[in-house]
């Protein structure tokens, strides 16, 4: 409330702990438990100006936690973060967009929380409509956007209203391969303006390409503030308790592989939209598709909020292991339920198991294997 904020200045210029900067009840005597839960503890650091640091750690590991407090969406329990200047943050899909607002509205009412005038934003908008690649969309109202189209609007909108710190959560998986690229281009480009970035990733090609520094967090404590190098060696290190050189092999192996397939899709099947790591909603739940590639005209009807609702027309699936599992007729069902025309199970070796999901079915691609 507005009484609230006016509180919290008061105290703040007075040098008194803000009255609001709790997550606890007023007036609690509350003592801490055993059974009590902390998503992050003792986690202390200091960035300089200009830094691209990467954030990285198992899922659970609190990462998103730590972004939401500097971006003070969240209000810590205990302790402080203090951070000097302009802060653009990209935590989830459509943060900080009212759904009922169109996307030229978001973008002013964006600009407005950062801080700047509506000449400000005026001079930037082309750039951002360019960036964002959806002119035809932009007097639509957010809540009928995709969620891809969300994530392209909040980057473009983050990127180009010249934050001093632009904090970036693992959404830009959501987007496409080309606009992933874009991105990462972008945010290369800013090595040299003095923006700070934090960025959070699982992907260690990203982290060593983009970033100056990384820090590793492991159940709520951070275990490592390094080099980028170092963080992606501890990080992989980390992964079920894999050795670090069988990972990082495995992940090489792993973006081989997938590139390879990404090439031959475009290829054959030049007419439609690459998506990694894509989330797909099953009868088992939330599925996770390494490649998929959809038609255009089916993209645009599946693409959800938090994830697709159907399968992509070839969903492919990278294996660890040289053996046929149960789990691979489950996920070819499962895929297949969902609308998927074609399921390809690359395996280390690089052979391709394809699985045509209709028996008189036309192929997509005959024989991957002999590309």
């Amino acid at each position: 409330m507005l009484v609230d904020q006016i509180e919290s200045y008061v105290f703040r210029k007075l040098g008194r702990p803000d009255p609001h900067s709790k997550l606890h009840e007023k007036h609690t005597d509350r003592m801490p438990t055993p059974y009590d839960f902390w998503a992050l503890q003792r986690v202390s650091f200091e960035i300089q100006k200009g830094d691209i640091v990467g954030i990285m750690g198992r899922n659970g590991s609190g990462k998103s936690t730590l972004l939401k407090l500097l971006s003070r969406i969240t209000a810590p329990t205990s302790g402080s973060a203090e951070i000097r200047g302009r802060v653009a943050s990209l935590l989830e899909v459509g943060t900080g967009f009212h759904p009922e607002l169109t996307g030229k509205e978001n973008v002013y009412l964006n600009g407005s929380i950062l801080g700047l005038k509506r000449q400000e934003i005026d001079d930037r908008y082309g750039q951002i409509l360019d960036f964002a690649e959806i002119p035809d969309f932009m007097e639509t109202p957010v809540k009928r956007y995709s969620s891809g189209m969300r994530v392209r609007l909040a980057f473009a909108v983050a990127a180009h209203l010249d934050p001093d710190v632009l904090i970036l959560d693992e959404v830009l998986a959501v987007g496409d391969a080309a606009f992933q690229k874009k991105c990462l281009d972008k945010i290369e480009q800013t090595r040299n303006s003095g923006v700070t970035i934090l960025f959070v990733s699982h992907s260690a090609e990203s982290v060593r390409r983009l970033c100056t520094r990384g820090i590793v967090l492991h159940e709520g404590r951070l275990v490592l503030d390094s080099s980028a190098d170092d963080a992606v060696a501890r990080y992989n290190a980390g992964l079920g308790g894999a050795d670090a050189s069988n990972e990082v092999s495995h992940s090489v192996r792993k973006s081989e592989l997938l590139g390879k397939a990404a090439e031959i899709l475009l290829s054959h099947l030049p007419k439609g939209r690459l998506v990694f790591d894509v989330p797909v909603q099953t009868e088992d739940g939330i599925q996770h598709i390494d490649l998929g590639w959809f038609s255009e005209t089916r993209f645009q009807s599946v693409n959800k909020e938090s994830a697709f609702s159907a399968a992509p027309d070839v969903c492919i699936h990278l294996r660890r292991d040289t053996g046929v599992d149960k789990t691979m007729g489950r996920k070819n069902w499962l895929m297949s339920r969902a609308g998927a025309t074609e399921n390809w199970h690359i395996f280390p070796d690089g052979r391709i198991a394809v699985k045509k999901n209709h028996e008189f079915a036309t192929p997509l691609i005959q024989d991957p294997n002999q590309y």
